[in-house]
């Protein structure tokens, strides 16, 4: 049977980061039943938010048309920013459910890192997510977003507040992220001559870097009352 690279380099990409969650998650020797709902929770959200984002901001032209055809999955296809976003919002609505409280983030992200990594490989060798003038923006971002990993997993240990490590995997991936698309072909939407994928990741590294400067001044001020 013929596996498409795409395919392919998908499926080692989730196992690799479900391999380095389940790591993550015996270092720290958290209790595994609650994290194991809040995985899947990730995965569905993830699935999920990879194909609206792909309906709405990448192919809504045929989909507004054919309605019916979302919910194909061979018809359209996934994006990366969107995934992110259901995934996330799938973490939140599973620990809301099974009410956990404690911060999670930290887990996923060198996964996410290494994730992007290999999947953006299986893009190169599936023609997607390419660059103008025939720049390998895939293999950009791989190269990129490898580099992230090695270096989230050699400061995870030292972090001293949970969820930072997922703030600097957000503050990373989205500026690169933000930068990258002014040099991919297929870039669609978007506003100010932005596309979405630019505005998505301007919100999400604003909302971050505005989130721990504020946290910053407040423990100034807690220091320097």
């Amino acid at each position: 049977m013929h596996l498409p690279a795409y395919s392919l380099f998908s499926a080692i990409a989730y196992a690799t980061g479900l391999c380095l969650y389940f790591l993550e998650i015996r270092r720290k020797k958290v209790s595994l039943e609650p994290l194991l709902y809040i995985f899947f929770g990730a995965l569905v959200g993830g699935l999920i938010g990879s194909k609206l984002g792909s309906v709405f901001f990448v192919y809504w032209d045929y989909f507004s048309k054919h309605l019916s055809h979302i919910f194909i999955p061979q018809i359209g296809g996934k994006t990366l920013v969107g995934g992110l976003i259901g995934g996330y919002l799938g973490v939140v609505i599973t620990k809301r459910i099974i009410k956990f409280t404690r911060s999670t983030g930290d887990l996923f992200a060198p996964a996410l890192a290494i994730g992007i990594a290999i999947g953006r490989i299986g893009c190169y060798f599936n023609g997607c997510c390419y660059g103008i003038n025939g720049l390998p923006t895939q293999l950009i971002e791989s190269a990129f977003c490898f580099g992230l990993f090695l270096y989230l997993w050699s400061i995870r240990a030292g972090i001293k507040t949970e969820g930072d490590l997922f703030r600097i995997f957000l503050l990373a991936y989205t500026f690169f992220r933000f930068w990258i698309e002014f040099f991919r072909a297929d870039a669609t939407g978007g506003y100010f001559g932005l596309d979405s994928a630019q505005i998505i990741s301007a919100v999400v590294f604003g909302w971050v870097a505005v989130y721990l400067l504020k946290r910053r001044f407040i423990r100034d001020e807690q220091r320097n009352p």
